[in-house]
């Protein structure tokens, strides 16, 4: 564990009602979860089985009655303790824009990147804040100086916003991008790593992989890849969309180059808020995409110059510091557990009650994922999808065409493991 993460969980330990004193307005949001907060911190183990405590952080969700969402990888919705920051924070704002009352902002601000950094185990000027992954990606792709001669090493299992942006920057530029392809069955971490060992050269400058597959949840080891590309003299670009807030992450520790991420995913933030994180190191060969107002300050203060947007919504990045919190009252360490442990039932059931289901979420031993995927073939799929929403309310990345139905279902702590069994039997009934 880095210094900078282990400093964070000591200050944020001992400060349980530190966040208050940086409110404004209502005094909802820095009231809310007191009482789960003092429940998480008399718990003891990782808690992954026990629906009653589980039960208890649901009540901090107002999710629509009978709405099973599992949706994680694309949209989750926020505890009260974020939505009501930001709905206290717009309110806040319509009633005094003045100079003067937006002038808080620079500590709330401030504040969110203190708790993102340490959350990250991260320093506070490796952190930008963007509004989400596609803009954090395309800061990073935008602002490297590449040209003929040069490779990018990508997985075809990239999100677009890291995959064909990455084509359309090289069809300006004039440098080369490699796609490599893993092994449909992994088994190992060495069946994980070994096509970007045989693609990898002097040529390559930088290495862009996904850290979880939003397309099969197929995750790859950072720390590892990373090392792979400075090896050979490459940097790298973890895209951590589907690891922030779902996975315990020390940057310090995995080493990459650049982090990228969104608000609205694991981390249960609010939508348009988010970060790239760049490491200080790599700052001197990454420019920004956009300078306006304030650039003279923003320029001296490290990533600070990757957030040059002009005017934003600053309710919603103390929001996002809010996230983050929550996320630590009841442990990063349990919530991964949590989803790990809804994921496996998932499966199981999922395999035991459509047994021709083709399960695309293979994984190397020790790596695992929140995401399941699996293709069910001899369906109409259209109408199952239909179905399944309209009927059942299941909320996920359901869809197909013709006979083949692709079910991605991505499980988050506002669920149950009744629910598990219940998504399993709805699907089979609709298909």
């Amino acid at each position: 564990m880095s210094n900078t993460r282990r400093n964070f969980l000591k200050q944020i330990g001992a400060s349980a009602g530190m966040s208050a004193l940086y409110m404004s307005g209502t005094s909802t949001a820095g009231l809310a979860a007191q009482d789960v907060r003092a429940m998480a911190a008399g718990a003891q183990g990782s808690m992954h089985d026990n629906e009653a405590f589980w039960d208890r952080i649901r009540n901090e969700f107002i999710i629509e009655d009978k709405l099973i969402m599992m949706n994680a990888a694309n949209m989750t919705p926020s505890p009260k303790v974020v939505h009501e920051t930001v709905i206290d924070h717009t309110r806040d704002m319509d009633m005094n824009c003045s100079f003067q009352n937006r002038g808080k902002y620079g500590d709330l601000t401030t504040k969110a990147r203190e708790f993102i950094a340490g959350f990250l185990g991260a320093d506070t000027d490796e952190i930008g804040f963007v509004r989400n992954t596609s803009e954090a990606n395309n800061t990073v792709i935008n602002g490297l100086d590449l040209g003929a001669g040069d490779e990018v090493l990508i997985w075809d299992q990239n999100h677009p916003c890291n995959n064909i942006a990455w084509h359309q920057r090289a069809e300006r530029l004039g440098f080369t991008v490699v796609t490599v392809s893993t092994d449909e069955t992994l088994n190992t971490i060495d069946d994980l790593l070994r096509p970007f060992k045989e693609a990898i050269n002097s040529n390559t400058k930088i290495l862009a992989f996904s850290h979880v597959s939003n397309v099969t949840g197929t995750a790859l080891p950072g720390k590892e890849m990373t090392q792979l590309a400075h090896a050979n003299g490459a940097k790298c670009l973890v895209d951590g969309a589907q690891t922030f807030g779902y996975m315990d992450i020390d940057l310090h520790d995995m080493g990459c180059d650049f982090y990228t991420s969104s608000g609205q995913k694991w981390i249960l933030g609010p939508r348009e808020a988010s970060f790239v994180y760049v490491k200080r190191e790599a700052q001197a060969e990454l420019w920004p995409n956009i300078v306006t107002v304030g650039w003279a300050r923003n320029k001296a203060n490290g990533a600070q110059k990757y957030e040059s947007l002009g005017q934003r919504d600053d309710g919603r990045l103390w929001a996002l510091g809010r996230a983050v919190e929550f996320h630590q009252m009841i442990g990063q360490d349990r919530i991964e557990a949590r989803i790990n442990y809804l994921a496996s039932v998932l499966r199981a059931n999922m395999v035991t009650n459509i047994p021709n289901i083709k399960v695309l979420t293979e994984q190397a031993e020790g790596f695992n994922s929140g995401i399941f995927v699996g293709l069910i073939p001899n369906t109409d799929a259209p109408r199952a999808a239909r179905t399944i929403y309209d009927q059942h309310r299941i909320s996920g990345a359901i869809g197909g065409r013709e006979d083949v139905l692709r079910v991605r279902l991505c499980p988050h702590i506002y669920n149950s493991v009744e629910q598990m069994g219940q998504i399993a039997d709805y699907i089979k009934a609709s298909i």
